[in-house]
């Protein structure tokens, strides 16, 4: 993550910024320029709180440097997650796998009867849904 700094920030705008990185648990690192500072957060492990940053004085924007989610992205891992199920429906593969279901199930009978209709379908991984909030609870 980059911290760029608005080109009239004082020092101390500055090491306020580094203050509340170090109390996030992070490591920043300036980076002086021509014209304004930036910094360096070292240390994102994805959860960081940029708003806190943000809101700084002399903090003109805040820059995320790595994609979100990386841990499930190409920049984490190449090569492709392949996960094959009990069954032997590969998901991740080459092929199509389709996953249906009820949105929500409401009885063991209902479930049931629509496993059974997926499966002559050609349906290889159920799912049905446990909790749907509704807006109302008079909604149909």
């Amino acid at each position: 993550m980059l911290i760029v700094m608005r080109h009239n920030a004082s020092t101390e705008d500055v090491d306020s910024v580094l203050s509340v990185i170090r109390e996030m648990g992070y490591e920043g690192r300036p980076i002086p320029g021509k014209q304004r500072v930036a910094i360096g957060l070292i240390g994102n492990d994805g959860k960081v709180n940029s708003g806190r940053l943000v809101a700084l004085a002399g903090v003109l924007e805040v820059i995320p440097v790595t994609q979100p989610y990386k841990q499930v992205s190409r920049e984490w891992r190449e090569d492709s997650t392949v996960i094959e199920l009990a069954n032997g429906t590969v998901i991740g593969g080459r092929g199509v796998v389709l996953v249906a279901g009820p949105c929500s199930v409401e009885s063991e009978e209902q479930i049931l009867s629509v496993a059974r209709s997926l499966k002559r379908a050609g349906v290889t991984v159920l799912r049905g849904g446990a909790f749907k909030p509704r807006t109302s609870p008079y909604a149909l």
